[in-house]
């Protein structure tokens, strides 16, 4: 728009000074929006697995197969159709069919998974609007002992393109991990120590891709090699990105508007390219592992690389480096009171530092430590099986500079528990309960202990061979964390000096849930409603004040009762073939409600959001278009600002070129619409990624 000039008017009106047809409004989304759902209901269906968000490629349909064996949990092996709980199950291929920066980015946009999205270098899963300290985000079923859960800017370490498969578990059986896995349990397999001899003798998967948004190059690749009962596997993985294109201003409208209050000029604002959002990073790892008849024993080392910009910091950036050994072992039996046992435990040495800018060295950050799990399953008694195990963790965290958040603590952490399931064939029972001692040492502060108790119970029925209804109840108990507890120093990446309150007690939570799923010949339609009622519920509470010396305001660790209440809808619809093609429609719908009990909303609770899809398969030749409606978000607290709602496009083919080799071609968010996520702490500075092209080849060998 030549001869445009931004004023604090129009840009907190909404306009600013915008390219030709970008405007959109509210009106206009819902009008939009109205027509993708009424392309949907025309589809009778609506998706078990929706497709991804604006930061994820479509997802294949192979990941929600009702039969996926789902290996996170506790108690005996079950296929995700006899879970209470919905569950989520990502193979290798799927993994690469929505890979997406980092780990919360790639798995957004799947069924009440949402993401922090702290620029491209940084994301962690959200479910059902709980994040941090309440997903547990795992690493071959052990703790990822990073610094991810202490800030939204930290990465997750585990690696989705480097992944052999990513498990998203709910509901019971997530009691196995304590009241950190309240909203659920990610946990990336690697696949560097095998249980099984493979088939065959030598095989393995390459992947490279390139990306225009972000002038992106990725690359993977894994090697398993078999000689005799011994499995060795290799693995490498590697981004490199420059900054991202966006569609318009890097800052939103009232973020404009409220610089140009306070003197800023319009020509500061940075707009089409995000500033400081470039990614290198690099993982290497090795697994060697002994397979016999009834035992296995297996050990891998991986080593983890990553560098990349503090979105909303000139100049700023983190240099990441761990290092991670992992030990597996289990032993079956054939005859008395126990099944099998497994065994696995990690040692962990994690470091980055957050540079001020080029060769200026800030605060660093370490994490050391090792966690370890034995689980023994008992043999089935007339119906009746489980798992009893313990958990052993011990770490030292600290934070050490200019902004140091927190002093040297140490963590030291040991829980016992035991899952049942009874199976009656058309109904069965499932429960368990955990106990954990918690001791959390500062260096400044002291020592402080607690204790927590989870129980869990549910039950499902078979009314027919189509029809599964499920109900479960928790009662969680979790200890506040070390920068919950201590913190005490500005964290500029977030824009807040961050104070601990060493009184903290433990956070309590009652959570309920009611699913239920069809599976038909052509039709799948799975839905859940759930409320989680939590008791001293921790939360960053905006003290009004602001730090004297640096000017960001404070915000302190503080404890209020709260209720979160959702649903979710998915579901698919084979529609036969036509023109000689396949095609099958899929959609879904997630929405969760946070509120305070004495009124008030908590704060970066994601946006209802609606997804619509179609598939099509001819031969070797596969192609996808979906679409994804985000609603506005103005349930917000005090201090935030709201969102407006999206409506995104992506289309996807896949070319099978051989046997073993595949050509993707996907374009994401087609029309270039600004997305802003509630969830994330940057909404108001940087929006997601503009219109993105992807081109890949996979091959198998």
């Amino acid at each position: 728009m030549r001869g445009c000039v931004e004023t604090a008017a129009n840009v907190a009106g909404g306009q600013g000074c915008r390219p030709p047809g970008r405007a959109h409004t509210g009106r206009a989304h819902l009008a939009a929006a109205a027509s993708v759902l009424a392309l949907a209901a025309s589809s009778p269906a609506f998706a078990q697995q929706g497709p991804s968000g604006p930061q994820a490629a479509p997802q294949s349909s192979a990941q929600s197969a009702p039969d996926v064996v789902i290996v996170t949990g506790v108690g005996p092996a079950r296929s995700s159709d006899e879970l209470i709980a919905n569950t989520t199950a990502l193979d290798s291929s799927d993994i690469t069919a929505r890979i997406s920066g980092g780990l919360g980015d790639t798995l957004a946009g799947l069924p009440g998974v949402s993401s922090t999205s702290f620029g491209p270098g940084a994301s962690r899963p959200i479910i059902r609007g709980l994040g941090a300290e309440r997903v547990q985000v795992l690493a071959n079923g052990i703790g990822v002992v990073d610094a991810s859960a202490a800030s939204p800017d930290h990465a997750v370490t585990a690696d989705p393109l480097g992944a052999d498969r990513i498990e998203i578990l709910r509901g019971p059986a997530s009691l196995a991990y304590g009241g950190g896995a309240t909203g659920g349990v990610v946990n990336v397999i690697d696949g560097l120590i095998v249980e099984k001899l493979p088939e065959k003798a030598f095989s393995g998967v390459l992947y490279g891709a390139l990306t225009s948004v972000d002038d992106g190059k990725q690359a993977a690749g894994r090697i398993n090699a078999k000689l005799g009962n011994f499995v060795a596997v290799v693995n490498a993985s590697t981004l490199d990105t420059d900054d991202s294109r966006i569609p318009g201003y890097a800052y939103s409208a009232q973020k404009r508007a409220d610089e140009i209050a306070g003197g800023a000029s319009a020509a500061d604002f940075a707009r089409d390219k995000l500033p400081n959002s470039a990614v290198k990073d690099t993982s290497e790892s090795f697994g060697l592992s002994w397979v016999g008849d009834t035992a296995f024993l297996g050990a891998a080392v991986r080593k983890a690389d990553n560098r990349y910009g503090i979105v909303g910091e000139d100049a700023s950036y983190i240099d990441m480096h761990q290092t991670r050994y992992d030990f597996r072992g289990g032993l079956n039996f054939d005859s008395g009171f126990l099944k099998s046992v497994r065994a696995s435990g990690s040692t962990v040495d994690y470091e980055h530092t957050e540079f001020e800018g080029p060769g200026e060295p800030g605060t660093v950050f370490t994490n050391t430590g090792w966690e370890a799990r034995l689980e023994a399953a008992h043999a089935s008694f007339d119906g009746l099986d489980g798992s009893f195990g313990v958990q052993l963790s011990d770490r030292d965290f600290a934070a050490v500079g200019e902004e140091a958040l927190i002093g040297p603590t140490s963590t030291r952490q040991a829980g016992v528990y035991i899952f049942e399931t009874y199976d009656a064939g058309q109904w069965g029972l499932e429960g368990g309960l955990r106990h954990d001692d918690v001791d959390i040492d500062n260096i400044a502060a002291g020592k402080k202990s607690f204790a927590a108790w989870n129980a869990s119970a549910g039950a499902h029925v078979h009314l027919s061979d189509r029809i599964f209804l499920g109900f479960s109840v928790a009662r969680t108990e979790r200890a506040p964390t070390d920068v919950e507890l201590f913190a005490n120093g500005p964290h500029p990446a977030t824009q807040q000096f961050e104070v601990g309150t060493n009184t903290l007690g433990t956070e309590t939570g009652v959570n309920y849930e009611l699913s239920a799923r069809w599976e038909g010949d052509a039709l799948n339609v799975s839905g859940s409603v759930y409320r989680f009622e939590f008791g001293d519920f921790i939360y960053l509470r905006d003290t009004g004040a602001a730090d004297a010396a640096t000017g960001l305001p404070i915000f302190q660790y503080d404890q209020r009762d709260a209720n979160f209440t959702g649903a979710e809808i998915t579901a698919d619809l084979k529609l036969g073939t036509a023109l000689g093609v396949d095609w099958k429609a899929d959609a879904g719908a997630d929405i969760v409600r946070a509120e305070f009990a004495s009124g008030g909303y908590v704060p970066r609770i994601p946006a209802a959001t609606v997804n619509v899809g179609l598939e099509g398969k001819k031969g070797g030749v596969s192609g996808r278009i979906s679409a994804q409606y985000g609603a506005e978000q103005t349930r917000i607290a005090a201090f935030e600002t709201p969102t407006g709602d999206y409506l995104t496009f992506d289309a996807r083919a896949a070319f099978e070129l051989t046997d073993h080799v595949q050509l993707i071609l996907e374009a994401k968010n087609l029309t270039d619409e600004e997305v802003r996520l509630a969830a994330s702490p940057l909404k108001d500075v940087a929006p997601q990624p503009g219109r993105n092209f992807r081109a890949a080849l996979r091959a198998t060998f």
